[in-house]
């Protein structure tokens, strides 16, 4: 078990001190800077990058950017920043450990530890061949989402029974107002009655003039009675539960479907085997998509990834088993292809499973110095001098003729 740290000669006193904290949590550490090569990788080492501003000017960049290729393919890989320089094109979206701050690196050496101690645990997560899905450690290759729980519903409940109500007031004051209208009614009535026979003459007139409004008093006593019959009759109905009256059940309107898109995911033919990878970038596809489909159409099989993959995703593990798998892999060159990260990670996967590469130009891009290092020998193909209906045909036979 050895953790490899890969440096610019510039950067030697980093990469020591790195190796001093490191050593004293129990690490057997090696430095190398790819002067003398470097040993080849077990399954239970890792690496640490220490990218700088001076790594890019290492003349021995290429190497430890291969270096670093095969840990991430890995797993193993964990990047550590220096200053605020730039990693190379392959690099730039992964995952790095921010030590331009000298005065906590220290600080930052622990968590260096803590990614290495991560990386050397056994992967959680391999393929059907045993590889570990790619990434760098500290934030790379995150597990897959498990699945969300299912969500509970409550159980249905019973509805409750219909409480009784209080009494109403509308009932009550009608019934307040008979009762008291009657009783001021009697009371006049008894007293007009009682009066005489009490020698009160002093309501002589009084009583004459209720004898002459006999009839309006029977009637406004009536009234009384009524108001009195109305309200409470009113109180015992507002105060009688209610049984709930059943709803008409509505036709519910169909909900406007959904606009709905289907992506068919990039996966290889049944047999598990595609003739061509195709690897581009995704600036490219109004140009790539009409070839794919020529080339299709000339009997070969393809994969291609439509979607977009994401450095770090779980789709990284499907990268490697459709290069693994393919026969081929056709580069589209252009100089958006040059200065994409997957594309460059795909052609080191192709050069580290020893596929068939096939660098197809789709303009007049000159290729940088480290994808010419994996173009160096192969034959290349000028899509773009090629009228564009004759393009899938040529790539055919560029094919055959590899």
């Amino acid at each position: 078990m050895t953790i490899f740290i890969a440096h610019a000669d510039a950067d030697l006193a980093a990469a020591e001190a790195l190796e001093r904290h490191l050593e004293r949590r129990g690490q057997f550490v090696e430095l190398e800077t790819g002067e003398r090569g470097f040993r080849p990788l077990q399954r239970m080492d890792a690496v640490i990058l220490l990218v700088s501003k001076e790594s890019v000017f290492s003349p021995w960049r290429l190497r430890w950017e291969k270096r670093a290729l095969d840990a991430w393919a890995d797993g193993k890989l964990v990047v550590v920043k220096l200053d605020h320089a730039f990693s190379p094109v392959g690099l730039r979206d992964l995952p790095f450990i921010d030590a331009s701050f000298e005065a906590q690196r220290e600080f930052t050496w622990s968590k260096v530890a803590d990614a290495v101690r991560i990386a050397l645990q056994p992967p959680t997560e391999r393929g059907a061949d045993g590889d570990a899905a790619p990434g760098a450690v500290g934030g790379s290759a995150p597990p897959p989402a498990s699945a969300a729980p299912p969500r509970l519903e409550p159980a249905p409940q019973a509805p409750p029974a219909p409480a009784a109500k209080r009494g109403g007031g509308a009932g009550l004051f009608l019934a307040g107002f008979g009762v008291v209208a009657g009783l001021a009614i009697a009371a006049g009535a008894g007293y007009v009655l009682v009066a005489p026979g009490l020698g009160l003459d002093a309501f002589g007139r009084a009583i004459v003039w209720a004898q002459g409004h006999a009839g309006e008093l029977l009637i406004a006593g009536g009234v009384a009675a009524l108001l009195l019959a109305a309200g409470m009759w009113i109180s015992a109905r507002e105060a009688a539960p209610r049984r709930p009256r059943p709803k008409r059940a509505r036709a519910e309107k169909p909900a406007p479907a959904a606009e709905e898109t289907v992506v068919a995911a990039p996966a290889p033919p049944a047999n598990g085997v595609a003739d061509l990878f195709i690897s581009y970038a995704s600036t490219d596809r109004p140009m790539v998509t009409p070839i794919v489909e020529g080339v299709r159409e000339n009997g070969q099989t393809v994969w291609i990834d439509s979607q977009g993959i994401q450095a770090g995703e779980g789709w990284a593990g499907e990268i490697v088993r459709a290069i693994k798998n393919a026969k081929s892999v056709l580069v589209m060159c252009s100089t958006a292809a040059f200065e994409s990260d997957h594309v460059k990670r795909e052609i080191y996967l192709a050069d580290r499973y020893k596929k068939r590469l096939v660098p197809v130009f789709l303009e007049d891009a000159q290729p940088p110095e480290d994808f010419e290092y994996f173009f160096a020998g192969v034959q290349w193909l000028r899509l773009h001098e090629t009228p564009e209906t004759d393009r899938p045909l040529a790539i055919v036979q560029a094919l055959a003729a590899a």
